[in-house]
């Protein structure tokens, strides 16, 4: 079996479908709504402070 890992990358980079679509979440080559998780803006803060630590920035 092959993974098709970036078959969404793609489509969304290449497609004439998608021309023009901004701000939306795809998953396996069609919009989704983004889950709980990915709509929390206190662990989107957790998660940016811990990568700033992680690479040394500030």
């Amino acid at each position: 079996m092959i993974v098709q890992g970036v078959a969404t990358s793609c489509f969304v980079a290449l497609h004439p479908q998608v021309k023009g679509v901004s701000g939306e979440y795809f998953a396996d080559c069609n919009i989704v709504k983004p889950s709980n998780q990915a709509k929390d803006v206190d662990l989107a803060s957790k998660l940016w402070d811990f990568s700033l630590s992680m690479t040394n920035l500030k």
